[in-house]
């Protein structure tokens, strides 16, 4: 499946990169995307995700390490 929208996350700070590619679900009336993190499917289970639940997650470890 095609990517819809794609997003890319750089950590300057550990030298890291995020990849991120969204694949609207076909026949979904509730805006869910299979996701996929550098490549492999996030959740590892490959099940749809929120778009709130897939923007908080990454936002989340980010301020994380950087309180650290």
């Amino acid at each position: 499946m095609k990517a819809h929208i794609r997003i890319a996350v750089k950590d300057l700070q550990r030298h890291k990169n995020l990849k991120i590619e969204l694949a609207r679900v076909p026949f979904s009336h509730n805006r869910q995307f299979l996701v996929k993190m550098n490549g492999k499917p996030w959740p590892q289970d490959g099940r749809p995700v929120c778009l709130t639940r897939m923007v908080t997650t990454p936002r989340k470890s980010l301020v994380k390490s950087v309180q650290r």
